[in-house]
């Protein structure tokens, strides 16, 4: 059986509570459109961003790393992060590499490389991780394979 959106997000939301990158911010991870509008905090947001369900369900998962800006001469004036965004950039890539290390069934890869967009609205910017998964079913398929079988087979 295909995962929704929201089981995928669920999963990858998961996945990152439980790495080492949700300890290296000092914020906490929220799925889409939930994190608090006022957060000065290192965020991450989940985002569910395309799947196909096929056999093998294939599709793209977004996660945003948010960075607060900062005023490294004392004149009012914000600008990234760049030391921190970078770290996180390869944390975030080390924890994409540690995601197939699980056993999850799905097999992750990186969409595109990891980069760090503006948000200037808010005074921050954002590391953006695009994570390419396929999902290849488990208890769940399972389960209803063998629901099926035995309605087929009395």
């Amino acid at each position: 059986m295909a995962k929704t959106g929201k089981q995928v997000q669920g999963d990858i939301y998961s996945f990152l509570r439980s790495s080492t990158l949700y300890t290296m911010i000092s914020g906490d991870v929220y799925r889409a459109g939930m994190r608090p509008r006022d957060s000065k905090l290192e965020d991450a947001e989940v985002i569910f961003t395309t799947g196909i369900p096929t056999q093998i369900e294939k599709g793209v998962v977004t996660v945003d790393i948010f960075v607060p800006d900062i005023d490294p001469y004392d004149n009012g004036v914000l600008v990234e992060d760049g030391e921190r965004t970078e770290a996180l950039e390869i944390a975030a890539a080390q924890w994409v590499e540690s995601l197939n290390a699980g056993t999850y069934n799905y097999k992750f890869h990186l969409q595109q490389t990891i980069y760090t967009e503006e948000e200037p609205n808010i005074k921050q910017h954002f590391v953006v991780v695009k994570l390419a998964y396929e999902y290849y079913g488990g208890e769940q398929s399972n389960q209803s394979n063998s629901v099926i079988n035995n309605q087929q087979n009395p």
